[in-house]
């Protein structure tokens, strides 16, 4: 590596060493950032490699100045702006990649290593799992011993290994310490994104045949759930998020904003619980179906549903308290009016079998039972791959298709209601969940987003009617995961019950992997909640606890300089250990000294030998021996005694100064 005058180069193997570091750094970013950054970043680091190694030539510094504007210019053409996270880390990472093309001194090379530092933390702007947390450790570790090779080549890799994780766990506790007491902003770092395009969505603003499909294949978490006690069963794990009363035939939303003033009375016991949202760009909270109160930071929406002030750009927990037992009261004019609105008339055929009900059966209830009947006589199938409907899609969905999922039925149901008669709504959210013993908690995937009607009977008020489990009972009681498996199996959602539990019972392998994949997951959710999430509400709390109940930014920075100033004393008071080979020697060579043999600076053991034995060839054989016992001591493999024969000789080394000589001549 060429070197500017007068200033220290790296070595080749510890080039290679921070190249190899590069990468590590790199990898927890390559599913984040575009392909092409990727590309560029790795093309720096094998040009550096085959500089070192193979002594290819080195860039100029014009070229550079090109390659670094070159960068600036490509991030603002593919991101439209220079601000926010994926442009940022994008720009770090082209520019750290670049650094690594200029590394012509060890001031330069130290800089680079510095630079990787930097890309590590912007991988927390993307995701604060464990796994990265962990990650993050063992790279921190890496860097560590690629600035400890740039100072001290020669050290072994396990030499490097044990030194740099050494001095990462004496720095774990001053980490820990400002972790918790330095004051915190009002969200945590990775919630400013200015660019949501790596957020996630969740459930639609709307609904129409094929919205929901995409989720069912998705595995990614929803929320988690607390339950004070047990939770309630799969059926009455109805999790309402939004409820869309608007439809232009074949599109249902929620139209413009009603009253929030529907009464709720409750029948039976109140369940209370905690939910934890993943990040979303939605501010949307899921309730328990039918929430009766919330924490007082959520506001309520027609329809009994809930939002927080703000989409959660974080892990944030919220405390609400359900009835899954319930009565509302009456409608107003224009809830009643939105209820039984319809985009056009419907076709003669919808007209004709809703009369025949009303024909049959006076009661509004004896109608919504006549439509559920219809539904579970009729040939209808459940299926995640339904076909795609024409210009009137619940027309042709009730008399030709008859295959869909939730929300062709929730949608048909609902239609058919309002042909009737009889106010309806449909509601979106989620249903069912996995209990995660580890955790004691409930696990909602957005594969378990499920969409449901309700219709308004003048006895008891909203009820929730859902359809799907008049066709498929197995969806409701066994959740998504046991449908897959029926499908997967070639089994029909209506065969036997035994049959059914035969094929969704998991085999021992599969069940491990279950049980694995919720203790990673109670885990990841741990360090997310007691970690990631350390908030400045839960900073106030945990001050509170321990009795700082009045704080500031001052008072803070103040205990944390002392606690500094406390470790740093004590790192100093620390013994060194002290080396008795080179304490042994040091001692011979004063003795030495005193009879005018200086060790120089720079002199190694053979050469002050050679010296001495010169200037004073009546010691020359204890000096052969001292220097021949501790050259195996410091460099060799010494045997065993050999110490005790190095501290024998030097206390027997007693060397006459001139003066003294000629005063003992007779």
């Amino acid at each position: 590596m060429s070197r500017h005058p007068g200033a220290p180069s790296a070595s080749p193997r510890a080039a290679d060493w921070l190249a190899a570091v590069a990468v590590v750094v790199i990898a927890p970013l390559f599913g984040e950032l575009p392909v092409w950054i990727s590309v560029a970043y790795l093309a720096a680091v094998g040009w550096h490699y085959l500089h070192t190694r193979f002594d290819w030539p080195q860039l100029r510094r014009w070229l550079r100045w090109v390659l670094a504007l070159a960068a600036v210019a490509a991030v603002l053409r593919y991101y439209g702006t220079l601000l926010g996270r994926e442009p940022g880390v994008s720009l770090l990472v082209l520019l750290t990649g670049l650094k690594l093309l200029e590394l012509r001194s060890l001031r330069d090379a130290v800089l680079a290593a510095l630079l990787l530092v930097l890309v590590l933390l912007g991988g927390f702007l993307y995701t604060t799992s464990l796994f990265l947390g962990a990650y993050t450790l063992v790279a921190v570790v890496a860097v560590t011993a690629a600035l400890m090779r740039l100072q001290h080549p020669g050290l072994s890799l396990r030499a490097l290994a044990r030194s740099s994780a050494v001095i990462v766990l004496q720095a774990l506790p001053l980490m820990v310490v400002a972790y918790l007491l330095f004051p915190r902003l009002p969200d945590a770092l990775w919630a400013f994104q200015i660019n949501d395009s790596g957020g996630r969505s969740g459930l639609s603003d709307r609904m129409e045949p094929g919205s929901v499909s995409a989720l069912t294949l998705s595995d990614d978490v929803a929320f988690r759930a607390y339950f004070d006690g047990p939770p309630p069963p799969n059926r009455d794990l109805y999790w309402r998020v939004r409820v869309f009363w608007d439809s232009d035939g074949r599109t249902w939303t929620e139209g413009p904003p009603l009253s929030t003033q529907a009464t709720l009375r409750r029948i039976g016991e109140l369940r209370s619980y905690r939910v934890m949202l993943e990040p979303s760009k939605r501010p949307w909270v899921p309730a328990l179906d039918m929430p009766v109160s919330a924490t007082a930071e959520l506001r309520r929406r027609a329809g009994f549903v809930y939002e927080a002030r703000r989409a959660p750009r974080e892990h944030r927990s919220y405390e609400l308290v359900s009835a899954t037992r319930y009565r509302t009261g009456a409608l107003d004019p224009e809830e009643r009016r939105r209820a039984l609105a319809l985009a056009h008339p419907p076709s003669a055929r919808l007209q004709a079998l809703v009369r025949s009900w009303r024909a049959e059966r006076a009661a509004d209830a004896d109608v919504v039972r006549a439509a559920l009947a219809y539904f579970n006589r009729e040939p209808f199938v459940y299926t995640l791959n339904p076909p795609l409907l024409g210009r009137d899609p619940v027309d042709e969905f009730l008399f030709e298709k008859r295959r869909g999922f939730c929300e062709h039925y929730a949608a048909a149901f609902v239609t058919l209601m309002r042909a009737a008669g009889i106010p309806a709504r449909v509601v979106i959210g989620y249903q069912g969940g996995v209990y995660n013993d580890a955790g004691d908690y409930l696990m909602v995937r957005q594969s378990d987003a499920h969409a449901w009607a309700e219709v308004w009977l003048p006895e008891r008020g909203w009820i929730r009617v859902d359809p799907t489990a008049a066709i498929a009972p197995s969806r409701i009681e066994y959740g998504i995961d046991g449908v897959r498996r029926l499908n997967s199996q070639g089994l029909p959602l209506d065969a036997a019950a035994e049959a059914v539990l035969r094929a969704i019972e998991l085999p021992w392998l599969d069940r491990a992997w279950f049980r694995t994949r919720l203790a990673w997951d109670y885990l990841n959710f741990s360090w997310h909640r007691w970690v990631s999430n350390y908030t400045l509400d839960r900073q106030r709390e945990f001050l509170e606890h321990i009795g700082l109940t009045e704080y500031s930014v001052p008072a803070m920075f103040a205990i944390l300089l002392q606690l500094l100033f406390l470790y740093a004393l004590l790192q100093l008071r620390r013994r060194r250990t002290r080396d008795a080979v080179q304490d042994l020697y040091e001692r011979y060579c004063r003795k030495l000294a005193r009879v005018g043999i200086v060790r120089g600076v720079a002199e190694g053991p053979l050469a002050l030998a050679e010296r001495a034995r010169a200037r004073r060839p009546d010691l020359a054989s204890a000096i052969d021996r001292i220097t021949a016992h501790y050259v195996a001591l410091r460099y060799g493999r010494p045997s065993r005694g050999e110490l005790r024969a190095l501290t024998r000789l030097v206390r027997r080394f007693r060397p006459m100064s001139l003066r003294q000589r000629l005063a003992a001549r007779p």
